[in-house]
């Protein structure tokens, strides 16, 4: 068994003015018009989005490091990495198209 510790949250890797990945889908969709948004609630197009933008998320970073929750966790010993060098979890996040994974839950594009 891997033992495992924290590297750190949403807003110190994804996004530094939200606290969540739910917390940024709503501010990438924040330019439409509130009807727009209120639909996309309402549909469950959100809950999808947040599914699937954590799922890019867990499967771009290295083997053993998973975002749980708001928070990254991955392995404690360095014997233990699956990866090379320094690990960039925010240049990992940033690689990931939130807009197309919004516009492919989009209502209007169903």
């Amino acid at each position: 068994m891997t033992t495992t510790t924290g590297y750190g949250t949403w807003c110190n890797h994804g996004d530094r003015f939200n606290v969540s990945v739910e917390a940024s889908i709503l501010d990438a969709i924040n330019g439409g018009d509130s009807e727009w948004q209120q639909r996309m609630e309402t549909s469950g197009a959100l809950d999808r989005i947040a599914s699937d933008y954590r799922d890019a998320i867990d499967n771009a970073l290295p083997e053993g490091v998973h975002l749980a929750g708001n928070d990254f966790l991955g392995p404690f010993y360095p014997a233990d990495y699956t990866w090379e060098g320094e690990l960039n979890i925010s240049e990992i996040i940033e690689d990931i198209d939130l807009f197309a994974i919004i516009q492919r839950h989009d209502v209007d594009n169903a």
